[in-house]
């Protein structure tokens, strides 16, 4: 379904372009605590919607949403799972805890806990897409799969094949899950000030990782991305 993945395209074209804001807001000067309160609620809704709007598409078309072809060649150097991996947004969250001097132990000892939550489900999230590769027969899966939704399936290949992209939906709706949750039970753990800071860490490194395969790809006459 080349619409759909071409409706995705122009989402996160314009999901990047909110995303650059969302820093530029979070590290202004001199920010009330209200209103940084505010832009960490808008930043953690801004990576909700990019999830939501990925469900979408799956619901459509699984098989684009597990070939994110929105992202350039750099972004998908990344994928785990079809996404980022969350123990990545950890790494952001301990510069800002040793950055901060109002770091509590108690904050210390609840992202260990998470952060430990967060590799088990990782590592069974491992073996959950193992399992649905080698579901995978071949083309002609991948094929019948990109057919439209049939009301009843017309044979026994059919059935199985609907399966597969039954398992394949609710497996990429985990791994997306899994990613949001991280973000915010990370939110959750830190301060205000703390919480945007990780926000715009995160988010900056995203926009660098994005920047950098645009320029790349574009540079060396392959795919230029979004």
């Amino acid at each position: 379904m080349e619409h759909a993945s071409g409706e995705m395209v122009a989402f996160y074209e314009a999901w990047v372009v909110r995303e650059e804001q969302i820093v530029a807001d979070l590290t202004a000067d001199a920010l009330p605590s209200r209103r940084r309160a505010a832009l960490v609620g808008a930043a953690v809704d801004h990576v909700a919607d990019y999830y939501e709007h990925k469900a979408r598409l799956a619901d459509r078309d699984v098989v684009a949403a597990l070939d994110p072809r929105w992202l350039n060649p750099l972004e998908r150097t990344f994928l785990w799972a079809w996404g980022w991996k969350p123990a990545l947004a950890f790494r952001f969250a301990d510069d800002v805890i040793a950055a901060s001097s109002s770091c509590s132990q108690q904050q210390r000892r609840a992202l260990d806990r998470l952060r430990a939550a967060t590799a088990e489900a990782e590592r069974e999230m491992d073996r959950e897409v193992a399992a649905a590769q080698e579901s995978l027969a071949g083309p002609r899966v991948l094929a019948a799969l990109r057919r439209p939704q049939q009301p009843r399936a017309r044979n026994g290949e059919d059935d199985a094949v609907a399966a597969v992209g039954r398992s394949l939906r609710v497996l990429l709706a985990a791994a997306d899950a899994l990613r949001e949750r991280t973000v915010r039970d990370i939110v959750a753990v830190l301060g205000t000030d703390q919480a945007g800071a990780f926000l715009a860490a995160m988010m900056r490194f995203h926009l660098g990782v994005h920047r950098a395969g645009r320029n790349w790809g574009s540079g060396n006459g392959g795919r230029r991305g979004v």
